[in-house]
């Protein structure tokens, strides 16, 4: 197989969210971690095995053979009859809602407790991307904070390469939120 690109990353991403279905469920399905799915669809190709993309692009019924093609549409429900409010946070590390620190050098993100519509599964109101509802680690309950007070593991996965400083993309992602934040 040759590389996969970062577009097609994001295809698979765009066809796990069609179908309705959480990094932590995919994960599970297709034998990987949710934290290598979460950085694989960030855009960062080598997180997987080939094997385990071959299995993905199977399942999510995403060919391997990159096409010019339109994007993929995610269908909306625009009802509105659940007035239901559900609580979870977004894994995507890119959503405004996470905000990044750095602890001892190590790049964390503080998800925001979102508050969605469970129509049409519930989605972050900021990406769009489905929340999660518990630990994607280990299954327990949200606590406020980055990570579960349950197994330590980080809610949101940072999908930045190594070479980064961290410090400075921490600082830099916090001005882009404000910005973004201030124009809504």
């Amino acid at each position: 197989m040759s590389r996969v690109s970062r577009e097609l990353c994001l295809r698979f991403a765009e066809a796990r969210r069609a179908k309705g279905l959480r990094q932590t469920e995919l994960a599970a399905q297709v034998g990987c971690t949710q934290s290598a799915l979460s950085m694989f669809e960030g855009g960062q190709p080598t997180k997987l095995s080939e094997e385990t993309v071959k299995k993905l692009a199977e399942f999510l019924r995403v060919p391997l053979v990159e096409e010019v093609s339109s994007p993929m549409v995610v269908p909306t429900n625009g009802s509105h009859e659940s007035l239901n409010v559900v609580h979870g946070f977004c894994p995507n590390c890119q959503c405004p809602s996470n905000v990044p620190y750095v602890v001892d050098g190590r790049l964390f993100y503080r998800p925001s407790r979102t508050v969605a519509s469970p129509t049409g599964g519930p989605r972050c109101t900021q990406c769009g991307e489905l929340l999660e509802m518990r630990c994607p680690s280990c299954g327990a309950p949200l606590n406020d904070g980055a990570c579960c007070a349950a197994c330590g593991s980080r809610y949101v996965t940072p999908s930045i390469t190594e070479e980064i400083d961290v410090v400075a993309y921490a600082r830099m992602r916090r001005e882009e939120i404000i910005q973004f934040r201030e124009l809504k």
